[in-house]
């Protein structure tokens, strides 16, 4: 599975995008809203590999490595994944010198259009927390909607869905 947009070029993840995504993810700038904290090397490990089983299942699905075409450097990961309830999910992250380019919705785009590629995916969720204002904003000018809040213990979500 590989892909480009205009800027950017995106491949499924494989064992050897480790230090990658360990970069990326062990920053608290980018986890703060997915996770909450900048992962350690462990609890690095036991995502990605997680993702990698998961991704292993599905050879049109998955988690991507994004690398800028021109200079070749990874600026972040993609992903476009099975969720629950019959829903994909999408979703993105971005090393912090990449913030404010434009890459978030190069991303969003470039995985909607795949979805619709695909031909068998009819909506697609993103899942966001309520304080993540960039990230609203970039769903919402990819025309997704706010969907539903979901709270699980202390934290709530906002869920973006968008019909293809």
């Amino acid at each position: 599975m590989q892909f480009y947009s205009e800027r950017l070029r995106y491949e499924k993840f494989t064992r050897d995008h480790f230090e990658d995504y360990f970069r990326l993810v062990s920053q608290q700038d980018v986890m703060l809203y997915i996770s909450g904290t900048a992962l350690d090397a462990e609890g690095a490990r036991n995502r990605f590999e997680r993702s990698l089983r998961a991704d292993g299942q599905q050879s049109d699905m998955g988690f991507v490595a994004v690398y800028e075409q021109a200079s070749d450097l990874y600026i972040g990961l993609g992903k476009i994944v099975p969720f629950e309830d019959g829903f994909t999910e999408i979703g993105y992250a971005l090393l912090p010198e990449f913030w404010g380019k434009g890459y978030a919705s190069e991303i969003t785009g470039r995985l909607i259009a795949y979805a619709r590629e695909c031909g068998n995916i009819e909506s697609l969720l993103a899942l966001v927390e309520p304080e993540n204002q960039a990230s609203i904003n970039v769903l919402t000018k990819q025309q997704f909607r706010f969907f539903r809040e979901i709270a699980e213990g202390d934290v709530v979500r906002h869920d973006y869905i968008l019909d293809l």
